[in-house]
């Protein structure tokens, strides 16, 4: 089913660079540097758009004869035809690419304050004690960030799991039904086709099955932190 197997490569691609990407930044965010106030509110701006305004904008964007993203590519000497919404892997691309942009801003910020919890007294002993960056990442940073890390991988593959809005605005479901999701499927047939029942059923199995991820996720982290 085109449905199930978009899903996964929606998940697959989206969940590490939602929780990769927005740690890097708050990293850089979390050091000290002229305009770092406003660089915050950048990152994060995007996220308080609704999904609305985000497909339509990036629909305009990426299409193929009149978006601004083609003219660019075109302006660099790059392809300017390429089908952002309309042919795979493109359409991927595009998916979870404003999907990274749009919020990577919230997960940032959930790591900056989860930094800024770690006392700077084991950063400092770590330097005493000739502890590379790399090491004071590893050592410090990372066993600090664990409550942190577990929160935003939980809600990242919930909301990746979920994802609706971005595929029914901006791909259209394009090519054919490649880049429809389980959310998708769902609705269509609680709606269009008018089978309530089966929707509800289905949606009652796919929340037991992210139920059983979620908990396998805690169980994870648990037995790493013991």
């Amino acid at each position: 089913m085109a449905e199930r197997t978009g899903h996964r490569i929606f998940t697959l691609f989206a969940v590490p660079l939602l929780v990769v990407v927005p740690l890097g930044l708050a990293l850089l965010l979390n050091r000290s540097f002229p305009g770092r106030t406003f660089f915050r509110a950048v990152y994060f701006a995007p996220y308080v758009l609704g999904v609305a305004v985000i497909g339509l904008l990036w629909r305009f964007l990426l299409d193929a004869n009149l978006g601004l993203v083609n003219r660019i590519a075109g302006v660099l000497g790059l392809p300017a035809d390429t089908p952002w919404v309309t042919s795979t892997p493109w359409a991927w691309v595009s998916l979870v690419g404003v999907t990274v942009w749009w919020t990577s801003g919230f997960n940032a910020v959930i790591y900056l304050a989860g930094l800024q919890d770690i006392p700077q007294e084991l950063y400092e002993a770590a330097k005493v004690d000739g502890a590379s960056t790399w090491e004071r990442f590893r050592h410090v940073t990372l066993p600090g960030l664990r409550p942190v890390l577990l929160f935003v991988i939980t809600t990242t593959v919930l909301a990746s799991a979920n994802v609706f809005g971005q595929s029914f605005l901006i791909t259209q479901g394009a090519p054919g039904t490649e880049t429809r999701t389980v959310v998708w499927f769902i609705v269509e047939e609680g709606l269009r086709d008018n089978d309530a029942g089966r929707a509800a059923a289905m949606s009652i199995v796919f929340a037991l099955m992210l139920a059983v991820v979620s908990i396998a996720n805690f169980r994870l982290f648990r037995y790493r932190e013991d």
